[in-house]
C-alpha cells in the first residue's frame, strides 16, 4: 500500500510540474507577441514603402522656379514629399561641408551651380551612381562621373540690357567696361553666386580677358549684387543700364513685358554646369532616384521649357526668345583651372574690388 501511495504522489507531482511548465511557455510568447496599437495594427506591420518617403534637396535654383518645379513632381509622386534649403551656391556648400564636419551630410539630392564641388565630393564617394532610365538617349556630355551627377538643363551667363537706357546694344563682355556705362553696370558677387564664381574663372582662363578684364571693370564702377535675381529685377526697373547674368532670368523678364534684353557676347557666352545628383549616404535613395528621372523625362524637360530654360534633349521645345543652341558660341568649359584656383581666384578677385 504504501508503495502505491508514493506512485500516486508521483505521478500527481509530475503532472503538477508539466502544468506550471505550460503556464510558463504561454508567459513567454505574451511578451514576445505583437502588440496592438490603437488603430488594429502590430508593432510587425511593415515599414512604409520607399516612395512615402520625405527627401531633402539643397539647391541654388531660383527659389520661385525651384518650388513650381517640386509642386510639379509631387503631383506625379504624391508619396513623396521634400524639403527644399535654397541659398546661393556659395552657401549651400559651406552648408554640406559643415554637416560632412558634423556627421554627414543631410541632403539626399544636391542641385546647384559648382561642378568642380561635385567632382570632389563623387571623389570621395559621396555621390550615388544611378543609371536612370531616362538617360538613355541623353548626350554624353550631360553625363558625368558615370552617372553620379547629370545636367538636367542648361543656363548661360550673358549680357542683359535695359532697352530704354541702352540704345546700341553691347556686343562683347568689353564692352561692359565702356565709359559710356561707367557706374551702370552690374554683376553677381562670385562669392555667391555659382554662375558669377564659373564666370570668374572662365574670364581668367581666357588669355584675351584674364584679369586685366576685371581691373577695367572696376575702373568702371561697376556695381556688385548678391544674386542674378537681383540683378535681373534692377536692370528691369533700369537701376542698371547692363549686367552681367544668366540667360533665362532676362529672357523671362522679357516674355513678361520688361523692357531688357539679351546679348550673346561675341566672344561667347558661358555655359554654367548646375548638376544634380544623389549623396550615397541617403536613406530615400529609391525617392530620390524618382526625383533624378522626373528632371530627365519627358514630362520634367517641357517643364522646364514651360519655365524658360534650355533643355538637354532634343524634341521638347525651346523657350520663347531662345537662340538655337547650334547657334551659341560657347567658351571652353574652365573645370580644371578653376578646381586649382579656386582660392587664388576668390582672393584676388576681392583684393581688385576690395571687397575683404
Amino acid at each position: 500500500m504504501k508503495k502505491a501511495g508514493y506512485l500516486l504522489l508521483a505521478l500527481v507531482l509530475i503532472f503538477v510540474v508539466a502544468g506550471c511548465g505550460n503556464k510558463s511557455d504561454q508567459g513567454a510568447q505574451s511578451t514576445t507577441a505583437p502588440q496592438s496599437t490603437a488603430s488594429g495594427d502590430t508593432q510587425n506591420t511593415p515599414a512604409p514603402a520607399e516612395e512615402n518617403a520625405t527627401i531633402n534637396l539643397y539647391t541654388s535654383e531660383s527659389q520661385d522656379l525651384v518650388n513650381e518645379m517640386v509642386n510639379d513632381f509631387k503631383a506625379a509622386n504624391p508619396g513623396i514629399d521634400v524639403n527644399i534649403f535654397r541659398s546661393g551656391t556659395g552657401p549651400v556648400i559651406s552648408k554640406i561641408q559643415a554637416e560632412m564636419g558634423a556627421g554627414g551630410i543631410q541632403a539626399d539630392v544636391i542641385w546647384f551651380a559648382d561642378i568642380d564641388f561635385f567632382g570632389q565630393l563623387a571623389e570621395k564617394g559621396l555621390l550615388e551612381a544611378y543609371n536612370s532610365p531616362e538617360a538613355k538617349d541623353l548626350d554624353p556630355r550631360y553625363v558625368y562621373d558615370g552617372g553620379k551627377y547629370y545636367e538636367v538643363r542648361q543656363i548661360f551667363n550673358v549680357i542683359g540690357y535695359n532697352t530704354n537706357k541702352v540704345k546700341t546694344a553691347p556686343k562683347s563682355w568689353k564692352d561692359l567696361a565702356d565709359p559710356s556705362l561707367k557706374g551702370k553696370v552690374a554683376i553677381a558677387d562670385p562669392n555667391y553666386s555659382g554662375a558669377a564664381f564659373f564666370t570668374l574663372a572662365t574670364f581668367v582662363n581666357d588669355q584675351n580677358l584674364g584679369w586685366d578684364y576685371f581691373k577695367s571693370l572696376k575702373a568702371n564702377n561697376t556695381k556688385f549684387e548678391q544674386s542674378n535675381g537681383n540683378l535681373t529685377s534692377k536692370v528691369s526697373s533700369g537701376e542698371y543700364s547692363a549686367v552681367s547674368v544668366v540667360d533665362f532670368m532676362v529672357r523671362n523678364a522679357k516674355n513678361s513685358g520688361s523692357p531688357v534684353d539679351t546679348v550673346w557676347p561675341s566672344e561667347g557666352a558661358v555655359l554654367i554646369p548646375t548638376p544634380v545628383g544623389i549623396i550615397s549616404s541617403s536613406q530615400h535613395k529609391e525617392a530620390a532616384k524618382k526625383l533624378i528621372d522626373y528632371f530627365l523625362s519627358e514630362a520634367g524637360q517641357k517643364f522646364f521649357v514651360k519655365q524658360g530654360y534650355i533643355p538637354v534633349k532634343d524634341g521638347v521645345g525651346v523657350p520663347e526668345g531662345a537662340p538655337n543652341l547650334k547657334d551659341i558660341k560657347i567658351y571652353p568649359l574652365a573645370t580644371e583651372f578653376m578646381s586649382k584656383n579656386r582660392d587664388n581666384l576668390k582672393k584676388t578677385f576681392g583684393e581688385i574690388f576690395e571687397t575683404k
